[in-house]
């Protein structure tokens, strides 16, 4: 059970972070942060591409650093 406690906590962390990352981009207009997502779909095929994958990568970071450094304070 505590194992499971602490897989949602890093979860949770990890959501929250991600989505305050791309909700400062939003707000604030940076570009970086935002999350941008096209689709086009004609007669060659269908072609897709998305964003600012640096928000995800910063609730990865933000949640390795709780668990390497702040999970033995609290």
């Amino acid at each position: 059970m505590k194992k499971r406690n602490e897989c949602l906590k890093c979860l949770a962390l990890f959501l929250f972070s991600t989505v305050f990352l791309y909700g400062v981009g939003e707000t604030y207009d940076v570009s970086w942060l935002q999350f941008h997502f096209f689709g086009d779909y004609n007669e060659e095929g269908f072609y897709f591409s998305f964003s600012s994958l640096l928000p995800v990568l910063g609730g990865i970071l933000i949640v390795a650093l709780y668990e390497t450094l702040f999970k033995r304070f609290i």
